[in-house]
């Protein structure tokens, strides 16, 4: 399996699962329910960094399943002028995403005004994993009616690069992190601070 159809497969295998993340702020505890979905696969791999190449036309929901069908090749992605910069250090981090979530990480409120450098990232927390490889997911709530369900959604993701994100941001101390598997409806506690 090439980079582009490692970065398909982790992704289908992820959306099998959510993670509740409990953190701890000024004495009070606020969840993270954090869920994966197949549309949202060609964004996270940088599909968006493709312009200068022709992929064939398809849904975004439909985009990890053509990799894996060889309808879309690596050798194509390869091509773009960005693929080294923008997109490859985001598949490779797809690629280590569970690994990165099932391990130790740092939680930030994320917290773009604060950084000595401009990014164009809108999120509402950073998750910063330094398990094999150092990577940063961003996640930024799914929707405005989300703050009952506090529904969360990947929103970027990629390897340490340049950039430090984690400069200057609001560290949250995680106390709990649990990840459900859809399907077979069981949940795995993976840390249990509280």
């Amino acid at each position: 399996m090439d980079l582009l159809q490692q970065s398909a497969q982790a992704w289908k295998e992820i959306t099998e699962y959510r993670y509740l993340f409990t953190y701890g702020y000024k004495k009070q505890l606020y969840p993270i329910n954090l869920t994966f979905s197949l549309e949202d696969y060609p964004h996270l791999a940088g599909f968006q960094y493709m312009k200068d190449i022709s992929l064939p036309n398809y849904s975004s929901a439909k985009i990890a399943d053509r990799i894996l069908e060889d309808k879309i090749l690596f050798e194509k992605v390869q091509k773009a002028a960005q693929y080294e910069e923008m997109i490859k250090p985001r598949l490779e981090a797809l690629i280590r995403l569970k690994g990165s979530l099932d391990n130790e990480f740092n939680l930030y409120s994320y917290r773009p005004r604060m950084y000595p450098f401009i990014t164009g990232i809108k999120a509402d927390y950073l998750i910063s994993s330094h398990f094999s490889v150092d990577n940063f997911i961003f996640i930024i709530k799914a929707n405005a009616q989300g703050e009952l369900k506090c529904d969360f959604l990947c929103c970027s993701i990629f390897e340490k690069g340049d950039r430090d994100y984690e400069t200057n941001q609001r560290a949250r101390t995680l106390m709990k992190k649990e990840r459900i598997h859809i399907p077979s409806n069981t949940t795995d506690i993976l840390l249990d601070r509280l």
